[in-house]
């Protein structure tokens, strides 16, 4: 099994387990892959509960559109992660019912919205800030 291969069905895979737990509801969320020089993603308007493995957008690392259909409008949120912190190889951009819920809270601290509910996510990742990723330690 080529590695292009095997990146698309690990995208059909999670899509489905994150669909099937609720955690992505409807058409929401998009998922993508790293292959090389080629970009693997959940095209726009997709259910991540029911995607094909052959049916997904492959772009450039410019964000060229490649082949298959036209590549969900988060692309750019995506290529901005690949080109921001060179290890990843994989993006998972969901909008749970409860992450949405908590967005529309009043009073909350833009630069710490969800505090970590251990010692250890703190260590590991720090707060969780509106509009990104924290800043760097």
């Amino acid at each position: 099994m080529t590695d292009e291969r095997q990146a698309r069905d690990e995208l059909v895979t999670l899509g489905r387990a994150l669909y099937e737990r609720g955690v992505t509801p409807g058409r929401t969320g998009n998922l993508s892959r790293l292959v090389g020089d080629t970009l693997l993603m959940t095209p726009t308007n997709s259910c991540l509960g029911r995607l094909h493995p052959l049916v997904l957008s492959v772009l450039a690392p410019d964000g060229t559109h490649r082949d298959g259909p036209p590549p969900s409008k988060e692309a750019p949120l995506h290529l901005s992660l690949y080109a921001t912190q060179p290890d990843a190889r994989a993006v998972a951009h969901v909008h749970s019912t409860y992450a949405v819920a908590l967005s529309c809270l009043d009073g909350l601290d833009p630069d710490d919205v969800l505090p970590p509910a251990h010692r250890l996510l703190r260590d590991a990742g720090g707060p969780a800030a509106v509009g990104g990723l924290p800043a760097a330690r």
